[in-house]
């Protein structure tokens, strides 16, 4: 995990959620973590997660409050068992510090939800495909190892593709007046993202525990490997080629620069080869990849449009009109990504 900043307490500038003094003191109470000598704040991942960095007598940790709708504690429970389990068996997922009363893995207090990792010293995702290769060989060990899992806790089932919820996201984004050109016409081409995945019989076959937010942000790395996944909160059932479709979209996606519409309609294939080279997918529903990564991409946007107006906190309207060049882009391209998918998934 890289980049803390030392601004812990500090209103956030974003709007972005924090901690304040006196709830990190209390939180920190319940752990013996030793000495804390230096407070970092951590602005990665979600906005309505804050995280900091604690520097301690005894090491380094992160510190976690959940975000709302994801701080069930029956639902932490199930992703720090499935944590817990994967780690016991080699996967590299940092170690989740235990309670200093009851070896709890989560803190509840005041209604909010607080988890403790040990800190992985590592580099962001450089956009070269040797990472990418490491993740999606990652992606399968992790599907492999989800298979002989046995959960003690309900686990969520649920899928991007051709889903309730996320019409119903659409539906809001469109009534926000957001684009409202582009809307509409992100709204048409999930249905036809969603009928063109349908209509290849093998996409939906294979339903298992997945990690279902497979992406550089939840990763550290260290010379173009992945050396720690971070994130299980999306673990839940569902179809493996979906989240292979999710993972390769989020690591194929192409920008440059800060600006959304500068952004190119086109995937980095090279990337997009590493990955499913180090994932080595089977051929049943490869025909599907590209409109699943395009319902994966739509589905991306239409949560945090749909619920704050903004995309992590910046205006929408840039992002939803990428998000409708690069949908296009993955249509027109959908054999042509077969193709390549298959050829990478041979090792050709």
């Amino acid at each position: 995990m890289t980049t803390p900043q030392e601004q812990a307490g500090a209103a956030s500038p974003t709007g972005a959620s924090t901690f304040d003094l006196g709830e990190l003191a209390s939180v920190c109470a319940h752990y013996d973590v030793g000495e804390i000598v230096r407070v970092l704040d951590y602005p990665r991942g979600s906005r309505r997660a804050p995280k900091v960095v604690l520097d301690t007598s005894t090491g380094r940790y992160l510190l976690k409050r959940r975000a709302r709708g994801k701080d069930d504690p029956y639902r932490v429970a199930f992703c720090h068992d499935l944590q817990l389990d994967l780690a016991s068996r080699g996967f590299p997922a940092p170690r989740l510090i235990g309670t200093r009363v009851g070896n709890n893995s989560m803190v509840q207090l005041r209604d909010r939800v607080y988890e403790l990792f040990e800190f992985v010293e590592g580099e962001t995702f450089d956009r070269t495909p040797e990472p990418c290769r490491h993740a999606g060989a990652l992606l399968c060990s992790l599907h492999g190892l989800a298979r002989e899992y046995v959960s003690r806790w309900p686990v969520p089932v649920w899928s991007f593709h051709d889903d309730g919820l996320v019409r119903r996201r659409l539906e809001r984004v469109l009534a926000s007046g957001v684009a409202p050109a582009e809307s509409r016409e992100l709204w048409k081409l999930y249905q036809r993202a969603a009928a063109e995945a349908s209509a290849v019989p093998a996409q939906g076959t294979a339903v298992q525990l997945l990690h279902g937010d497979w992406h550089p942000g939840n990763m550290v790395f260290r010379a173009g490997r992945v050396v720690a996944v971070v994130d299980f909160d999306g673990a839940r059932m569902g179809p493996v080629l979906h989240d292979l479709a999710a993972g390769v979209m989020q690591f194929s996606m192409a920008r440059v620069g800060l600006d959304p519409d500068a952004w190119p309609d086109a995937l980095d294939a090279n990337r997009f080869a590493a990955f499913v080279a180090g994932y080595r997918p089977g051929p049943a529903g490869l025909d599907a990849l590209a409109a699943l990564m395009a319902e994966a991409l739509i589905a991306e946007l239409a949560g945090p449009v749909a619920n704050t107006g903004t995309f992590a906190g910046r205006e929408a309207a840039p992002f939803v009109r990428m998000t409708v060049r690069k949908t296009r882009w993955l249509l027109q391209h959908s054999e042509a990504l077969a193709r390549l998918a298959t050829k990478s998934a041979r090792g050709r």
